[in-house]
């Protein structure tokens, strides 16, 4: 197990990784070359024409305001990282390894949260710093709504995990 662990914890950053540049991308507003294709990445909600239109400032505003659900799911994933190191030092049901996991179930639900209500959000400071932006408008997909349920099972695997954390301190006592 301990050996399986490393090539995921590898892939955990690289999605770390990937998350802030592709952040970073968005609000630069200069579309990547790939070959002859030219990549559009811009924030959700906003048009490219929309997020080239807008000034230095009105970018770091916009930036500013969607920084939070992405540092939000950064600390989620890094707790995800501590349980793994956990898991590969074999300390699977520790206190540590429970609140890592509770951490990480937390976080990734209120990242969702986070960001489907930076898109109106960021609408009124845009529209208030006198960018030409769409209406704002709550999008909340179904594939959040999964990630939010996934979620809440982690948060039960962890109850389940402390419950028989318990239960073996217990045993132990009496054995």
């Amino acid at each position: 197990m301990t050996n399986s662990i490393r090539p995921v914890r590898l892939l955990l950053w690289l999605c770390c990784t990937l998350l802030a540049g592709f952040f970073l991308l968005s609000w630069i507003g200069l579309p990547p070359r790939v070959g002859g294709l030219r990549v559009d990445i811009v924030p959700n909600g906003l048009l490219p024409a929309q997020l080239l239109a807008l000034g230095g400032g009105q970018r770091l505003l916009g930036a500013a305001l969607g920084l939070p659900a992405l540092l939000i799911l950064l600390y989620g994933l890094w707790r995800l990282d501590r349980l793994l190191r956990n898991f590969r030092r074999l300390a699977l049901f520790s206190d540590d390894s429970i609140g890592h996991l509770r951490a990480f179930a937390a976080a990734v639900p209120l990242s969702t949260l986070a960001a489907v209500l930076e898109q109106p959000a960021r609408a009124l400071a845009l529209r208030a710093a006198g960018a030409d932006v769409g209406a704002p408008a709550f999008c909340f997909s179904s594939e959040q709504m999964m990630l939010v349920l996934v979620c809440a099972l982690f948060y039960l695997v962890a109850g389940l995990m402390r419950e028989g954390r318990r239960l073996a301190d217990e045993n132990e006592g009496f054995v």
